[in-house]
């Protein structure tokens, strides 16, 4: 089950993105003797989560895109995103725009193609 809050989202939706974050920050740096320094913690929120609905495979019927755009709009929204069996408290990434992008698969049609951008909280 793939849901953002009480909207249920395809369950051909793909999470593009999944396993290109780690969760860990780290710098380098030297001292004047030369030696190496390094830095490193865990990093908490921020993961970036990209989901496609992808022209072949999935589509967004227009009460699903109206939704979308109506949660894109609230400043600070904060929701739960269900995917499959884990949940992650999510923002939309309006920093990285459009944090909402859909077009339909064709003229004047109710099916939408597109990709949300999110990032955890």
């Amino acid at each position: 089950m793939k849901r953002l809050g009480d909207l249920f989202l395809p369950d051909s939706m793909e999470w593009k993105n999944r396993y290109d974050w780690a969760p860990v920050a780290q710098e380098t740096g030297r001292t004047l003797g030369g030696g190496l320094m390094v830095w490193h913690s865990q990093l908490t929120g921020g993961r970036p989560i990209d989901l496609l609905a992808d022209s072949d495979v999935s589509w967004l019927s227009m009460e699903q895109v109206s939704a979308l755009y109506a949660m894109s709009m609230q400043p600070g929204g904060v929701f739960n995103l269900t995917w499959e069996n884990e949940l992650f408290q999510v923002m939309f990434r309006h920093q990285d725009p459009p944090a909402l992008s859909v077009t339909p698969i064709l003229p004047h049609a109710d099916k939408f193609n597109g990709f949300i951008k999110f990032m955890q909280v």
